[in-house]
């Protein structure tokens, strides 16, 4: 406990000595976050829909990320309503893609550690596993519209860039740089998130053909090629909108 405190107030000093004022948002913020999930966490257990919940602690989330911690301004405006229609549109396609790949609820390698548990819990593992899906990868949408909203308006703003053309061939250039960073940092993540799981099949002897088709590792793949598809779609589709929102 003492050293998460000590690394709290590390996060706390680096903050204000870099950003300043804006750090008592951030940090504010964070806890927001974390009440938001908790109260999320509440509501399931007294049954109420899980896709309703988290949809609506999704959007308060994206909120509290762009509006409250960045302001309000036209760069969290373009950065949210680019968030969301990603969103969106994941909650389209991913049920039908969890049910088809059948990554919903627990996995065989957990069932002696849930043994003394009682199953009979009424939530869906289907929903619940959709909407963890969009919540793992919600920051790096957010994270990839926000940063291509803020190249576009510092060309639009101070690069001068008056032509929807030009700003899109423009904000286009910054979106390949980001590209391949982004999809680097979700590769280490994948990697730094799963090692354990990874040595814990090499010990178990799983051949190749059993691993690809473990419910564990195959869920954790999904997420990462899912995160990686929607972080690439995010950069090129916030781009388009801003450069026809800048120039308007």
């Amino acid at each position: 406990m003492n050293v998460l405190i000590f690394l709290f107030f590390i996060l706390c000093l680096l903050s204000f000595i870099i950003l300043g004022k804006p750090a008592f948002y951030l940090i504010t913020g964070i806890f927001m976050t974390l009440t938001l999930f908790l109260a999320a966490i509440y509501l399931i257990s007294r049954n109420f829909a899980v896709v309703p919940v988290f949809l609506i602690v999704l959007l308060a989330l994206t909120s509290i990320i762009l509006f409250y911690t960045n302001g309000y301004n036209k760069k969290t405006k373009l950065a949210f309503f680019c968030a969301i229609i990603t969103f969106l549109l994941m909650l389209l396609f991913i049920p039908f893609l969890t049910k088809m790949i059948a990554i919903s609820g627990f996995t065989p390698e957990e069932i002696d550690e849930l043994a003394s548990l009682d199953f009979s819990v009424a939530v869906p593992f289907q929903a619940l596993t959709t909407i963890l899906i969009i919540m793992s990868m919600s920051g790096a949408v957010i994270d990839a519209s926000m940063a291509v909203a803020s190249a576009l308006y510092e060309l639009r703003y101070q690069g001068q860039v008056l032509k929807m053309k030009d700003l899109f061939s423009s904000s286009m250039k910054v979106v390949q740089e980001i590209l391949g960073s982004s999809i680097h940092t979700l590769f280490f993540a994948f990697v730094a998130n799963n090692l354990a799981l990874i040595f814990w099949f090499s010990d178990l002897h799983y051949s190749f053909e059993t691993l690809i088709n473990a419910k564990a590792f195959v869920a954790e793949i999904v997420v990462s090629f899912l995160a990686g598809i929607m972080t690439v779609a995010t950069l090129p589709f916030t781009a388009y909108i801003g450069s026809k929102y800048f120039t308007r």
